[in-house]
């Protein structure tokens, strides 16, 4: 199976809400936005700077990517891209189509980009793993305690 990228549009927040929710879900997080609070935040996202694109299998949407470009921190004019959101549906795993769709990513928006940065979650297993298989490494680890 092969697949291609379609850039997404304003129409398209409703999907990309619905697909964000089973990525919530799928990863375990604790974000508990409803679908209209997640498809009022991808149209705000969509709106500024940004970018989201379908990946298309055949006639079908597998999964999405959402991303936004920036400049390096400590480097100014080093580009560099922020993947925050990269879901596959789950009929579509385990068939290579993630790691397709990364390269094509990388090969067809992140042009000249120096680095891709992805949180994620520390209990993600599947999630770590995959991006471990995609070329990934640990950077950074976040920590939090509750204070209750």
């Amino acid at each position: 199976m092969e697949i291609r990228l379609r850039a997404a549009s304003p129409d398209d927040v409703g999907l990309l809400a619905d697909m964000n929710k089973r990525l919530i879900e799928d990863e375990g997080s604790s974000n508990p936005l409803d679908r209209e609070q997640l498809q009022a935040r991808m149209r705000n996202w969509l709106e500024a700077d940004w970018k989201a694109d379908f990946l298309i299998c055949g006639e079908e949407t597998a999964g999405y990517a959402l991303y936004r470009f920036k400049e390096n921190d400590y480097h100014p004019g080093i580009k560099e891209v922020y993947l925050r959101q990269y879901f596959v549906g789950r009929e579509y795993r385990g068939k290579g189509l993630g790691l397709q769709g990364v390269t094509l990513l990388k090969k067809l928006r992140f042009k000249g980009v120096a680095t891709i940065e992805i949180d994620v979650l520390e209990e993600n297993r599947l999630g770590k793993s995959f991006w471990l298989r995609a070329g990934f490494e640990p950077y950074a680890c976040n920590m939090r305690m509750r204070n209750t």
